[in-house]
């Protein structure tokens, strides 16, 4: 047994417990009210903080930490008063250390952790999904009922180490970078790198500048994260650029002004900035950053001003969508043309999204997420060459604002963000399908 204090949350320990007596997924997903996809993301989340790979290996370690009950001999135990009032786990967790384990008991917890491995040598391969919509705070995941697991296009994956909303998420060699954001200790400026070939994270250097509400794009392998929102809630006229085959930063030209909660894109080697907070208020601006020349100007504005706005490239024309000024929750598409500097209005979306993520994917617009005011019981996708908006299934139901998204073919990742709680979610939408033609 450990001094230290179990790293596990309330609901963890619960499931790991369960986990002991040989519970499958579908058993436990019962006892918990819960769905089976949150028991699989609670798994995840449980193998790694206690650096573990099996059920079977996090059993053994619960065991040994004397977090699971052992029963013992009537001469090794004293017979506990039922009367007496018991702490329950949330209070065990909450304030109190575990008890260590006495010597006498050592053996029984040998035998203990044989059964328990032998409970959990049976497959336990009848897994279905849970029929009605569930809630898990702890966790963060909030399926939606009607979709069926078996026909579904997303996939939860490996979650991210660092819950957080108001994040930059971008892509790069086929790994996709979690940058900033606002964490449980406020704004940080952590780095954390996904591998989707092997579901794992890793950690790189830290961002010089902790930020929040900031987006990032990638131009000619470097990673550009301008402005963002300070722990003082101050917006930044910073510019920071990340070398991921260094994994060092720099520091370039200083934006125009100050801005946070802003859209960003790039199109042609050119980054494009729509919106954002400055500190006073909501902005219309838009402003144009050429790496090269390490310049930023001032292009048209948008026809309103707002925040937590989305923006994602496609072909010639760069997509502007949703967003909230604190006032109005915000449906609208509107397409930027560079070339021209002009504005064209567009079908807007079936709901206002303030706090969306935008990705695009070959002739598609996707949009995730979102909620400031209202409730989003699907995603969005636009097709360009219909001008047409359908719906999305999603794995996050509700208010889901302030996440990330890249894609890494074939996949979109829509990472963290704010439902109730800080969110670590890492979920997979399959955008793409191989067609073998013979």
């Amino acid at each position: 047994m450990y001094d230290e204090e179990t790293p596990l949350s309330d609901r963890e320990m619960e499931l790991v417990r369960l986990l002991a007596t040989g519970a499958t997924n579908q058993q436990i997903a019962r006892e918990l009210v819960i769905s089976v996809n949150t028991v699989k993301v609670h798994l995840r989340n449980i193998y790694a903080k206690l650096g573990v790979a099996s059920r079977t290996e996090a059993t053994m370690y619960a065991v040994r930490q004397g977090w699971v009950e052992v029963a013992v001999s009537d001469e090794e135990t004293e017979q506990p008063d039922e009367e007496a009032e018991q702490p329950s786990l949330a209070e065990l967790t909450r304030t109190e250390r575990w008890p260590r384990v006495s010597v006498v008991k050592r053996i029984a917890l040998v035998l203990a952790c044989l059964l328990a491995v032998m409970a959990l040598v049976v497959p336990q391969v009848l897994e279905g999904g849970t029929a009605g919509a569930e809630t898990d705070p702890i966790s963060g995941v909030f399926p939606t009922a009607p979709v069926d697991a078996a026909q579904s296009r997303w996939d939860t994956r490996a979650q991210m180490p660092t819950p957080r909303t108001g994040l930059a998420v971008t892509a790069y060699e086929n790994l996709v970078y979690a940058i900033g954001g606002v964490s449980g200790d406020g704004v940080t400026a952590k780095v954390e790198v996904y591998d989707p070939e092997t579901d794992v994270w890793s950690t790189r250097r830290a961002k010089p500048t902790p930020v929040g509400f900031v987006s990032a794009v990638e131009v000619g392998g470097k990673i550009y994260v301008p402005g963002g929102i300070d722990d003082e809630r101050m917006p930044r006229d910073i510019l920071e650029v990340y070398d991921p085959l260094e994994d060092m930063w720099q520091v370039r030209a200083p934006m125009p002004e100050a801005l946070g909660a802003y859209g960003l894109a790039q199109l042609d080697g050119q980054i494009y900035l729509f919106g954002g907070l400055n500190g006073q208020g909501y902005v219309d601006s838009v402003y144009r950053y050429d790496p090269e020349a390490d310049r930023w100007e001032a292009r048209q504005p948008m026809e309103t001003a707002r925040g937590f706005l989305g923006a994602a490239a496609m072909k010639d024309r760069i997509y502007v969508v949703g967003g909230y000024d604190d006032v109005t929750e915000f449906n609208t598409l509107d397409a930027y043309d560079p070339a021209t500097d002009t504005w064209t209005s567009l079908p807007p979306m079936t709901l206002p999204r303030g706090g969306l993520a935008v990705v695009s994917v070959r002739e598609h617009l996707y949009v995730i997420g979102g909620g400031m005011d209202g409730y989003m019981a699907f995603n969005e996708r636009y097709d360009p060459r219909m001008d047409a908006w359908n719906t999305v299934e999603t794995p996050v139901s509700g208010q889901w604002r302030g996440l990330g998204a890249a894609f890494v073919n074939p996949y979109i990742y829509a990472i963290g963000g704010w439902k109730e709680d800080l969110l670590s979610v890492n979920e997979a939408y399959r955008a793409l399908y191989q067609i073998m033609v013979p």
